[in-house]
């Protein structure tokens, strides 16, 4: 099995795509835009410096997270419609509320406690450290707040990257357990870390760029790399070296498999595998 560059991976992203970006951004504003008012909330209804309101506050972000997460699951979903050229619709985003939607509750829990126990360190020292009077002593209190939270931001992305494919493999898989679908998708990723860094690192020009656009380039940035998301998956999966209902070649054209009966196809089932 041919596991495909970066490069490969972005391009199937770009043909799934066509003609379906503003689809796919409605949907990423549907998910950040509920998180964005989520936060806004919070800090508004416990806006003080108690332990009493930190933990109000997370325990609300929390329940706002695993709700986000669940349309986030739906969004995978959809995005995975798009590229298998299967019919789709933002209503594709509700998907998990209607299919065992405590599948994505268990997983998202588990993902919003990895980010919690890494973001400790920064809450300590937020909440516990006096920043001082001085104009001085208040950069270097920043500083290391600031420091702290980066540290947490990245040990979060380091631990969570082998549960990346867990909502993909929820979506395929109905019968999919939370724990399950964590477990098999470290399982996928054991090996792939590297290529799906990498994946990632290769949007850092564009985002870099997205600055002199007054960031409205993030508009078609921001769904290119949703969807190279999705064919890593489908490469990790195996599926792109099958012909898929809807997108030819799934691949693009990289390979011409052939069967027993020499028509140059494997056979498919109905959901577009390979039997």
């Amino acid at each position: 099995m041919k596991k495909r560059s970066t490069k490969e991976i972005k391009l199937q992203a770009k043909k799934a795509l066509q003609g379906h970006v503003g689809t796919v951004i409605l949907g990423l504003l549907a998910v950040y835009g509920l998180n964005t008012l989520g936060t806004i909330l919070s800090t508004n209804l416990f806006s003080g410096t108690s332990a009493l309101d930190l933990v109000l506050s997370e325990v609300f972000m929390l329940v706002v997270s695993l709700i986000v997460g669940i349309i986030s699951a739906g969004l995978g979903y959809m995005l995975l419609n798009i590229s298998r050229g299967k019919e789709f619709s933002l209503g594709d985003l509700g998907y998990f509320f209607k299919n065992q939607p405590d599948r994505v509750i268990v997983a998202g829990f588990v993902l919003a406690l990895i980010q919690l126990v890494t973001a400790i360190p920064y809450y300590y020292v937020s909440f516990t450290t006096d920043p001082g009077l001085t104009v001085d002593s208040q950069i270097q209190w920043l500083s290391m707040t600031l420091g702290l939270l980066a540290v947490s931001t990245l040990l979060n992305f380091l631990i969570s990257l082998p549960f990346a494919m867990t909502y993909f493999l929820m979506a395929d898989d109905t019968e999919l357990g939370g724990i399950q679908a964590l477990k098999e998708s470290a399982r996928l990723m054991k090996g792939n870390i590297w290529k799906y860094v990498k994946l990632n690192l290769s949007f850092i020009p564009l985002l870099l760029l997205s600055v002199f656009t007054f960031y409205i380039a993030l508009f078609w940035i921001m769904p290119y790399m949703e969807m190279s998301m999705v064919a890593f998956y489908r490469d990790l999966d195996g599926e792109l070296d099958y012909r898929l209902p809807g997108d030819g070649t799934a691949d693009g054209g990289f390979h011409n498999w052939t069967n027993d009966s020499g028509n140059g196809y494997d056979t498919e089932n109905n959901d577009g595998y390979r039997n």
